[in-house]
Order: structure tokens, then sequence, then C-alpha cells
């Protein structure tokens, strides 16, 4: 067995397992455990340090699901091989805490499984009309002019603790600007890139409406294929793209999440190649199984990425904020851009924002939201492995508000939202979010259940498998 000389903090506040899995961390990333060195059984582990087999195996399952180590089947965990890295990696301390084509309808849609729309029952409106209440009394005088360009200080102040606290990112309330959304940030970010930047690659498939703004300012978008755990770095090289957009921690659409070594890898590129990560944290607090993964961000010394957040998931779609997080030497430019343009973001809502932040409630409700949609993605999951069985294969599952099916047809994705509008029900093929026109082998759709009531969930997955695989239409 590896030494391991861990001692457990019982009187500490932190959990064992997350105590249990920075130290294995930070041992791989120092070197002192060394690559492809075997590590104790979870039995053997848990015997050892007198502690629960789940204790071990939620710390050991966190270090594979990051890339630290792998899982051989019958053999047991190993330490992965960990790239070397010319920009540094930081040692985080902290356990990471707490988007289409339209088809042309020839039925009422009954069960939405598409991505605009959040739980019903999610959002307490009574607590948020308290925060706007109390807003707008104590800063009545405030709402007499436009406002910060940049956004209201308290609510990025507050944004600076809970990306560092849930994401392991490394700010200061000056480096964070608010915006109506990520378009309306990208939209000011993009004369800032120009000149020095003409080219951007973009995961494929993935993010539309982020490359729809980059291609209105005229940039060329070259599609960069995804692998496993990631984008490819291979393909990432081979292209001239100075500028690469991820979702690193929680992919989209495909729901993978990148490696460990990947990360390394993809810095490494932005350090070497004097290039640029915008790194789009989507979705990244709903993670079913474990802890959110920590951010790119993090790991960086912070001069090549740049972090995009959103409330509008955690929140309400209507509440447009969204934050971007810059590298200190890219600040000053943008705010010589920003300056020109007025707030898009209500500043009524920003301070609401900020005091339900500075009182705790943001976390609390991201605990009920993790909770409501677990249950969601576990019934969903349930119901199609019931009722398609093997007529299907589940993907991207642990993280978000969508689950990626792979269909075992010869139907078209093109046909196969067709025939789901038929029956009553909306979907999306992945194919509506990819740049390249190369196709799978069998067709994938996103079934987003993020505002489809649970009670709709088996009905509409009952529909799906009759007009699919019983029907010929």
């Amino acid at each position: 067995m590896v030494g391991l000389t861990f001692k457990l903090d019982r009187s500490s506040q932190t959990p064992i397992y997350i105590q249990l899995y920075e130290y294995i961390r930070n041992e791989i990333i120092s070197g002192r455990i060394e690559p492809n060195t075997k590590l104790p059984s979870i039995r053997q582990l848990a015997d050892f340090l007198n502690v629960s087999r789940t204790t071990v195996e939620v710390a050991y399952q966190q270090l594979n699901v990051e890339g630290y180590i792998v899982s051989k089947p019958k053999a047991g965990y190993f330490v992965n091989i960990i790239e070397n890295n010319t920009f540094g990696l930081n040692k985080i301390n902290e356990f990471p805490s707490n988007r289409e084509k339209k088809t042309i309808s020839t039925s009422t849609v009954e069960y939405d499984f598409r991505n605009d729309y959040i739980d019903k029952g999610s959002f307490d409106f009574r607590l948020w009309r308290k925060y706007l209440n109390k807003a707008l009394m104590d800063n009545q005088e405030r709402f007499l002019n436009y406002g910060s360009f940049q956004g209201e200080y308290e609510l990025r102040k507050e944004i600076a603790k809970y990306v560092h606290q849930s994401r392991g990112v490394k700010c200061i309330p000056e480096q964070i600007f608010i915006g109506a959304g990520v378009q309306s940030l990208l939209n000011v970010l993009c004369g800032n890139l120009k000149p020095q930047y003409n080219i951007i690659g973009f995961e494929d498939p993935g993010f539309n409406q982020a490359r729809h703004i980059f291609k209105d300012h005229e940039f060329e978008i070259i599609p960069i294929n995804l692998e496993r755990d990631g984008i490819s770095i291979k393909s990432l090289w081979k292209s001239k793209a100075k500028i690469v957009y991820v979702s690193p921690s929680n992919q989209f659409p495909t729901g993978s999440v990148m490696s460990i070594n990947k990360r390394i890898q993809l810095l490494n590129w932005a350090h070497e190649n004097n290039g640029l990560i915008i790194e789009d944290d989507y979705d990244s607090e709903l993670r079913y199984f474990g802890r959110p993964i920590p951010s790119l961000q993090g790991l960086d010394k912070g001069a090549n990425v740049i972090y995009l957040g959103s409330f509008s998931k955690i929140l309400l779609p209507a509440i447009r904020i969204s934050y971007m997080i810059l590298p200190q030497d890219l600040c000053a430019k943008y705010m010589e851009k920003i300056t020109k343009y007025n707030q898009t973001a209500s500043k009524l809502e920003q301070l609401a924002l900020a005091l339900f932040m500075e009182e705790g409630m943001l976390e609390k409700h991201i605990r009920k939201l993790r909770k409501i949609y677990a249950r969601k993605n576990q019934l969903l999951i349930e119901t199609i492995n019931r009722i398609m069985h093997k007529k299907v294969k589940v993907l991207a599952k642990e993280t978000g508000l969508h689950v990626l099916l792979e269909l075992k047809t010869n139907h078209s994705p093109e046909k196969i939202a067709y025939l789901a509008e038929r029956v009553g029900v909306k979907v999306n093929p992945i194919s509506n979010y990819s740049i390249s026109s190369k196709k799978s082998e069998y067709p994938l759709v996103l079934l987003s259940y993020g505002g489809i009531p649970i009670e709709h969930i088996e009905p509409a997955v009952g529909l799906l498998n009759r007009v699919w695989f019983e029907t010929n239409l």
C-alpha cells in the first residue's frame, strides 16, 4: 500500500472526505505520490483511517472525475500521469463547494424539454420581493442615476467571495464586470480583443449564443472537436486560433468534464501561445454527484483566463444578471470600452442580489435547487431506462439541467425532433449546436428537464418511446 500519512482533524468543520480528497490531490500535484501508483482499496483505507467506506469512496470518486486518478476494473485506483505545466499549477486549499433551431410544429406542445425554463416551484418570489423592497428603500437616492458602468460594487464584492468559495476563482471586485446576460458582456469584449485577435476556437458542439456574438463581430470561427474528457488540445494547436471558448466543468451540450491533464495542457497552450481562454462556467453549481468541479481560472496565475458566470438558471431567466472576470491586464482596456455604454443590468436587482448573497440566501437557494433537480434528474433517467431500455443510451446526466440521449435508430436528428413534435413533445437534437457537418453514428438528443413538471416526465417519455421506436411515421 502506498504510504499515506494523512491525519484526520475530527474537530474541523471540513468534512473528512474533503480533507482526504485535498490531501491526496496535493500529494499527486506535488509528485509525492508518483504516476501509476496504485492507491489503497476503499476497504483498506477505510479500515486504516477508521472511517466509513463511503467517506473514502466519495473522495476517490471526486479525484477520479477530475482526472487525478483512474479506476481500472478489477484492479483498483491508480494515480494518473499529470502533465508538466509551464504556467505553474496553483494548489487549491479549498475543496470546491457547494443553450436552437426551430422546427415547425404540427401539434400543440404539451411537454417541453427545451432549455428555456426553470422549475416553477424553485424560486421564492416572496423572498425575492423582500430583498427588492429592502434594496429600494435603503438606496432611494442611488436610483436617480444609471449607476456603475462596471456594475454595483456591493454585488461585485459578493460575487468575488462567492466564486472563490464555490469555484476556487481568484479575483478582486475590480476585475468583475456585470451585464444583462453573457451575450451583453461578450459584445463589449469583442471590441477589446480586436485587432490583436481575429480567430477563435469553439467547442464543437458548443454554446451557439456565444458563437453568434463572435460571428457578428466578424471573427473567424474554428470548430474544435471534443474528446471524452473535453476539447481536443491537438486540434486546438493545429488551428490558428489564439482564443478558445470552453465550458470545462460541464461542457454544453455533451456534459463532459475536462480532466486535470487536459486543463493543464489547455493552460500551457494559452501560456506558450500568448492566447486567451474564455471559460464559461455553465450550470457548474448544479452537480448531483460529488462536488462541483473547480474552475479552470483557479488553476491559472490569472493572466490567460476570462471567466464567465450567470445567475439566470439558478435564480430566474428574467433576472438578467451575468458577470465576467477579466485578467488584471485586460481590465483597464475593457473599462475604456464599457464607459461608452450604459449598464445593461438593473441596478435595483443588482443591489437586491447583493443583499441576498450577503445574508447567505444564495447558498441556501442552491441547496434547494440541487434537491429539486436531482429528483427530476433521477426520475427522468430511471423512466428512460425502464421504458426505452437498450434502445437509448443516457450520456450527460450528472450536472446541469439536461440529459443527453443517444438513440439507437437510423432516423436523422431533424427527423427525431420532428417526430417528437408530432406527438406534442419538444426536444433539441444536438446537431442544433454543431458547427461542422460531421455526423455521429447515432442521433443525439437533449432533454432539458428544468422547466418540465415532474409529473409530466413519465407520459412524455412514453410518447417519445412510441413515436421514435414503435410507430412508422
